[in-house]
């Protein structure tokens, strides 16, 4: 975690990115078999295996042990999760969309209530934490706010960290009121 310095008006701040924890699966074959990704120059990019030697056009992704394919684009959730409407604030939003949908709208807004349910938009392996929830601003509109990681889990990291840098800062102001030993002290020249 990096942080910056920054003036606001008469405030000194402290300002840390919030970044989405990336997953990275490894590429193999259908398999299970690893792949190493070469990019092509003035050839087509493809995959080899080093084991085999064996090149491959295409490769799959290992997830859980299992050589799966792209997700697809989600069409159709048939059993939404309901939340409290305040479980949003968590989400460390990557992807945000305006919805469109009278009905759900008033339902969730008379309930305090948002839906939650995982979401792809078939670009990848990559999947998210969709929330639907009334928009605060624009009242007419659901927002649908998109996302791979709660901001919690980033705070927690950040506190880690934090409590690490503090221990290490205690040990040294320790070891500064300590005489260091000296080779002469060691040994009998």
């Amino acid at each position: 975690m990096v942080w910056k310095n920054l003036k606001v008006g008469s405030y000194n701040l402290k300002i840390t990115a919030l970044n989405p924890i990336e997953k990275d699966y490894p590429y193999c074959d259908k398999d299970a078999n690893l792949l190493r990704k070469v990019s092509g120059t003035f050839t087509k990019g493809h995959f080899i295996n080093d084991a085999t030697g064996e090149q491959h056009d295409t490769a799959l992704r290992l997830i859980n042990n299992k050589p799966l394919g792209k997700l697809p684009m989600t069409k159709e959730v048939k059993e939404p999760k309901e939340v409290s409407a305040d479980e949003v604030e968590d989400l460390l939003i990557e992807k945000q969309y305006l919805v469109e949908c009278d009905i759900l709208l008033q339902a969730l807004k008379e309930k305090g209530k948002a839906y939650k349910f995982g979401y792809s938009n078939g670009n990848g392996y990559k999947g998210f934490k969709a929330y639907l929830y009334p928009s605060k601003v624009y009242k007419e509109y659901l927002i649908m706010a998109c996302g791979t990681t709660q901001i919690s889990e980033v705070i927690k990291d950040i506190d880690e960290i934090k409590s690490k840098s503090k221990k290490l800062q205690s040990i040294t102001l320790a070891l500064q009121g300590i005489n260091q030993a000296k080779v002469e002290d060691l040994l009998e020249i």
